[in-house]
């Protein structure tokens, strides 16, 4: 089954004090990483990130994960080097982080809602996707389709390890019920799954994983928590 984890920002003095806690709980590359940083709530994303990832993985396997970065895959999918039948992927935007956990490959995408971009839409949807766009009632309903298809795309994306060196346009997300989608036109989409998340309002969450099964909501886990783990 594939889980989504999620852990919020912290205000900076908040987050500066407990810095030291969740340091300690990544290798020295991602130490030196984190500390080059040139903005805070950069440094804060990409460390709670790891650390959350990190967690999950003790959690699932009971092993101590060694202290060394996570491996990367040809196109620069993180992965934990030495574990089989585990796997992860992060994403983060705004406020967020999110965290995907699964047996088999998976992929996650978290944006937070903004104006439209009409012009991304134009270049990465597919016809039948900007069709949706077109015909979406008004600007709350079009940023809700595009976001919705965005980061069902991009978790896809990201599941097969690929990134944006696959285009976005190449395959098509098919919504085929309430909050039920599934992917089309692409003979390398087969075998995937799809599904939206509930986070919070103003974002958008969504998980791509080679098994059908996902657990239903998304597990908050506070910074705070991390630390003390």
């Amino acid at each position: 089954m594939t889980e989504i984890f999620a852990v919020s920002l912290l205000e900076e003095s908040v987050f500066e004090h407990i810095k030291p806690d969740l340091m300690a709980r990544v290798p020295e590359t991602t130490r030196r990483k984190i500390a080059a940083f040139a903005r805070s709530n950069d440094a804060q994303r990409s460390l709670l990130g790891e650390t959350l990832a990190r967690h999950l993985l003790i959690k699932a396997t009971g092993c101590k994960l060694p202290d060394q970065s996570f491996s990367t895959g040809e196109k620069g999918k993180p992965g934990p080097e030495g574990y089989k039948g585990i796997h992860f992927n992060i994403s983060h935007s705004g406020n967020w982080v999110a965290v995907a956990l699964s047996p088999v490959a998976v992929g996650v995408d978290v944006e937070r809602m903004r104006k439209v971009p009409e012009g991304v839409a134009r270049r990465f949807f597919s016809e039948k996707e900007n069709y949706l766009l077109d015909n979406a009632t008004d600007e709350k309903e079009k940023s809700e389709i595009f976001f919705t298809l965005w980061t069902l795309k991009e978790s896809f994306l990201k599941a097969i390890g690929k990134g944006l060196t696959k285009s976005l346009s190449s395959f098509t997300v098919l919504q085929t019920g309430n909050q039920a989608f599934k992917l089309t036109d692409d003979p390398e989409a087969n075998g995937y799954f799809l599904k939206t998340f509930n986070l919070c309002e103003g974002y958008k969450l969504a998980a791509c994983s080679a098994h059908e099964s996902f657990k239903e909501k998304v597990e908050k886990i506070t910074a705070q928590e991390l630390a003390r783990f």
